[in-house]
């Protein structure tokens, strides 16, 4: 119900002291109290009515009106009964600090007649958006079984909400809408990280479109929202989410065609030419050049193939845990997954994803390419610790020097374990003593175990730097002086980052 539709019914009497009602404000209910503090009972969207019994000095009302304000109340009713004029400008000065609009209920109103005001317009806007609703829900069935598919469905929701409408996917990309959408990406970033859905992302009302983790879906993207089109909207968000389970159906063909041909390449055995024809039903050409994308994403089961899905237009398959894709090389793809994969993070909690790209090259070179992905995926998974709160790293196969593909392969606990036993008594000591002995060893091995270089980036005097150097090698049981030595020691920091 609108106030202005209360405040100007006659047989009300209300009179709008504070405050003006253009635009005219919608609210959702009606509080009664006289609690000098109601702000547990209020959720925002309110009309207040009250005698004011909480009113002994003039703090009362700042802290009343304070107190409301505080929870978005849409405006304050003040009956005149007990009010003396002192006490009414209070109040007012009161509700011109806070913003707050105020109205007054005549002696001979009570507030059940403006409750019953109010209840009996809720009751009939009820039932004509009921019955909206449902002509609307019968005009987007029919446009779903006219056959025009996702493009069709959301032109007709925009005809029925009356404004502009998209669905995105969690990266931004416009899956279907009339017009162009200029802020997708913001968009999508506020999709993915928002509180709770729907919400309001700028001037747009955002919803989720079917249900499971909000990575792997769809969002339904409104312009200009009003709440009047909060039931249509919503509609039409389960129409496409229906729309988008028998497009998902689509997709289990192709991916039980990747999930073989990844099958296929795990046997050494396998023909080449099974494998050439394989490639050739799934559309790949014999001179295309291929490259293979591996990711993980921990914590949630199943969703590191529905995003790789949305990041990769190729083959995509799961194979324990793990999301592969085999796709056709381009100039921006490894650009294009980084992109992709920073607009997601945000949503990720506390899950960690790891993504490894190999290079390009020929189908009979797949094999390779698969172990070179999972070679770089293992990588990132030790770049994407949560550390300085990197939750996704994407690493190529091309930037990786020979002792990072290494580090691919070894298995967390062996990790750990290496960087325990070298390092574990120098952090402990730097804890007891407030030193800064891994930090010179470091910047030491930076500068190829140059006394002065290092000393000079870390403004000490060599002297210095020697003896903290000398007390690692006690703490290690390794002599820096020996090649060997050196390179345990940075192996170990490279895999302590």
């Amino acid at each position: 119900m609108r106030l202005g539709e209360l405040l100007a019914d006659p047989g009300l009497g209300l009179r709008l002291l504070v405050g003006d009602v253009e635009p005219d404000p919608e609210f959702r209910w009606i509080y009664i109290t006289d609690l000098r503090d109601p702000r547990r009972y209020l959720g925002g969207g309110e009309v207040v009515l009250t005698g004011m019994l909480w009113y002994h000095d003039p703090r009362d009302a700042e802290a009343f009106v304070s107190a409301i304000a505080e929870m978005g109340v849409v405006a304050l009713g003040v009956g005149t009964a007990e009010i003396g004029p002192v006490t009414f400008d209070v109040v007012m000065d009161a509700c011109r600090r806070h913003g707050v609009r105020l109205f007054t209920v005549p002696l001979d109103v009570s507030f059940t007649s403006i409750t019953q005001r109010v209840v009996s317009a809720l009751a009939a806007e009820h039932v004509r958006r009921s019955s909206a609703v449902l002509e609307h829900h019968r005009r987007l069935v029919a446009a779903l079984g006219a056959g025009g598919g996702l493009d069709g469905l959301v032109a007709a929701g925009a005809v029925e909400l009356g404004v502009p409408c998209w669905v995105i996917t969690p990266t931004g990309r416009v899956v279907a809408g009339a017009t162009p959408l200029p802020d997708s990406a913001s968009i999508a970033a506020g999709f993915v990280s928002a509180a709770r859905l729907p919400g309001q992302v700028g001037s747009y009302r955002v919803l989720p479109v079917g249900t499971g983790h909000r990575l792997a879906g769809w969002a339904l993207v409104v312009a200009d929202w009003t709440a009047d089109q909060h039931d249509v909207a919503v509609e039409l968000a389960t129409l496409i989410g229906l729309e988008r389970s028998a497009l998902a159906a689509g997709r289990v063909v192709e991916r039980r065609a990747a999930t073989q041909l990844l099958s296929l390449l795990a046997d050494e055995s396998t023909p080449a030419a099974d494998i050439s024809a394989r490639l050739t039903a799934a559309g790949f050409g014999a001179e295309d050049r291929l490259c293979v994308v591996s990711m993980t994403i921990t914590g949630e089961p199943g969703l590191a193939l529905d995003v790789l899905d949305e990041l990769v237009d190729g083959l995509v398959a799961e194979v324990d845990g793990e999301a592969v894709a085999i796709t056709l090389f381009g100039n921006d793809l490894l650009e294009s997954l980084r992109s992709g994969v920073r607009a997601i993070e945000p949503g990720l909690g506390p899950c960690r994803l790891a993504l490894g790209v190999s290079g390009p090259g020929p189908g009979s070179r797949l094999r390779a390419s698969i172990d070179e992905a999972r070679y770089a995926r293992g990588v990132a998974g030790h770049n994407a610790n949560g550390n300085g709160g990197v939750r996704a790293a994407v690493v190529a196969g091309s930037e990786l020097a020979s002792h990072q593909l290494l580090f691919g392969a070894l298995p967390d606990e062996l990790r750990q374990s290496f960087c325990r036993r070298l390092l574990g008594p120098v952090r402990a000591y730097d804890r007891e003593h407030h030193s800064e002995l891994l930090e010179s060893l470091r910047v030491f091995l930076d500068c190829s175990g140059s006394w002065s270089q290092a000393a000079a980036r870390l403004h000490l005097h060599v002297n210095t730097l020697r003896y903290r150097i000398g007390r690692v090698e006690e703490l290690t049981g390794r002599d820096l002086s020996r090649f060997s030595d050196r390179v345990d020691l940075f192996l170990a920091l490279e895999l302590s980052r």
